[in-house]
């Protein structure tokens, strides 16, 4: 009797520790899976962050930039020549952010994964009944089609048959566990929820292009004002060559700021014309 009971004792202890073995390799798989995960989603992330470190670092010259304009007017009152030698300095260092932010990429946009969302999402969802009474067809096609394979193949071993049958997933011994089919009405609300969301996003980033090129134009104003009012004081006195040379290559700078601002707006054309009416007007 001591033996028996111990030899239970033995083979429970060994099943316990064959069932905590099973745990812990699930529990690992389950952690690797999750790694490699994070790092193919840190790897996707990437570019998203580089070009947004990219505009973030240009939007902050421009910030430098619009403070230092404001030094630059002040000591332009007395002296118009250093004020277009120090402003023609200003634009070359506006373009070149502007150059910078234009080089970082694009918007992060799926437009065309967009519109196969929204096409999904503007569909109607079937009738319930004609779908239950097509699924309550199909489910009898597929049983009638069983019982007939089951017939010509009596002389299968069950051996066989066990190596040939798919494992399940059960959530009771015996009980199998129906795969998750989703219903047309659960594709419909991913797909609007989805639209939603891009919708949103797109707008975000949409705004935030439109206020960088705002902000550029309207400091790109200013310094050509400036630059009028200085011709106007140096109208009746002698303009050195260096002065001159401001002139004209603040000219050919504002005509290349003007040039990149144009093509980065005309590259959110296809993402206006996309996400809707309130995404067009981020112009």
């Amino acid at each position: 009797m001591n033996i028996g009971t111990s030899g239970i004792s033995g083979q429970n202890t060994a099943s316990a520790t064959l069932t905590d073995l099973n745990d812990r390799l699930k529990l690992a798989k389950a952690q690797k899976a999750q790694a490699q995960k994070n790092a193919a989603d840190t790897l996707n992330e990437m570019p998203k962050k580089t070009r947004d470190d990219a505009r973030a670092r240009a939007k902050a010259k421009v910030m430098q930039l619009v403070e230092r304009l404001k030094i630059i007017k002040e000591l332009g009152k007395s002296d118009p020549k250093i004020m277009a030698k120090m402003l023609a300095n200003l634009m070359k260092e506006l373009k070149a952010a502007v150059k910078d932010y234009a080089k970082a990429g694009g918007n992060d946009m799926d437009v065309s994964g967009f519109s196969a969302a929204q096409s999904t999402a503007s569909q109607p969802v079937p009738d319930s009944d004609a779908e239950t009474e097509s699924t309550a067809e199909t489910e009898t096609t597929e049983a009638a089609e069983e019982a007939a394979v089951s017939d010509d193949t009596d002389s299968v071993t069950e051996d066989t048959a066990a190596e040939a049958t798919p494992t399940t997933e059960t959530d009771a011994p015996g009980e199998a566990t129906a795969p998750y089919i989703p219903t047309p009405a659960d594709i419909k609300g991913a797909a609007e929820a989805y639209v939603k969301t891009e919708r949103q996003r797109a707008e975000g980033e949409l705004m935030e292009v439109n206020d960088f090129m705002k902000q550029v134009r309207g400091l790109v104003k200013v310094v050509k004002d400036l630059f009028e009012t200085a011709k106007i004081k140096l109208a009746f006195q002698k303009v050195d060559k260096d002065t001159v040379e401001a002139f004209k290559s603040s000219g050919k700078d504002m005509e290349e700021i003007d040039k990149v601002l144009q093509d980065l707006n005309k590259g959110l054309d296809d993402e206006r014309a996309v996400y809707g009416p309130r995404a067009a007007i981020y112009a």
